[in-house]
């Protein structure tokens, strides 16, 4: 994607928790020559220094057929985003924009089709978002068991390259940030986790004209 430099992040331990705490993500590689896209929930997890994203696609999906034949994958981690309104800035000279937080991991993906791995990935998924469910997971009748996990192909993707675009406002002059802080304090739910970040980082305008940056 294209990351100007005053919105890269490299940090890999923000860019792993945007990826564990923004799970739903979108698995791009290319299927009969043309790009294709699959929205699922992954793990995203540091196995001995190397970030590991794990997940599953129906077997009906043909995604997974192809990324046996071509491994080659992206997986898109959509963070926070918001619209930010040019009247937030002091001068009237400007224009709408959007603030966003967004990670692309890329690496190969190996497809996995036996029962251990697959059962391990979906209680892992259930640790992750629901943990008291995990009783009643393992309670499931055995025939359902093996119904749900024929009915999916695991994936692992050993990631070889990191990008994370962090844009919120680094841009902007001095002067216009306390508005723009406080509308996003006083907004919705993706306003106030940007709020959220941009205190937490702690960014500050650069010094000179910087383009909106998309």
């Amino acid at each position: 994607m294209y990351v100007p430099q005053h919105f890269r992040e490299e940090d890999p331990a923000l860019l792993l928790e945007v990826m564990q705490r923004y799970n739903f993500a979108t698995l791009v590689s290319t299927v009969d020559g043309m790009p294709f896209a699959t929205h699922v929930p992954v793990l995203a997890r540091q196995i001995d220094g190397v970030v590991q994203i794990d997940g599953h696609v129906a077997r009906a999906n043909p995604h997974w057929q192809a990324l046996e034949a071509g491994p080659s994958a992206l997986v898109i981690f959509h963070g926070p985003h918001t619209y930010i309104s040019p009247t937030l800035y002091t001068k009237p000279n400007r224009v709408p924009t959007w603030n966003y937080i967004a990670v692309h991991a890329s690496g190969n993906a190996v497809i996995e089709h036996d029962d251990a791995s697959k059962l391990a990935l979906l209680a892992a998924l259930v640790q992750h978002h629901e943990p008291a469910y995990h009783a009643q997971f393992d309670q499931l009748d055995d025939g359902l068991r093996a119904g749900l996990l024929n009915a999916i192909v695991a994936f692992t993707i050993r990631v070889d390259r990191l990008e994370g675009k962090f844009k919120l406002g680094q841009h902007r002059l001095a002067d216009d940030k306390p508005q723009m802080q406080a509308w996003h304090d006083a907004g919705g739910e993706n306003e106030q986790a940007i709020a959220q970040w941009m205190q937490r980082l702690g960014h500050w305008p650069l010094q000179g004209p910087i383009s909106n940056g998309q």
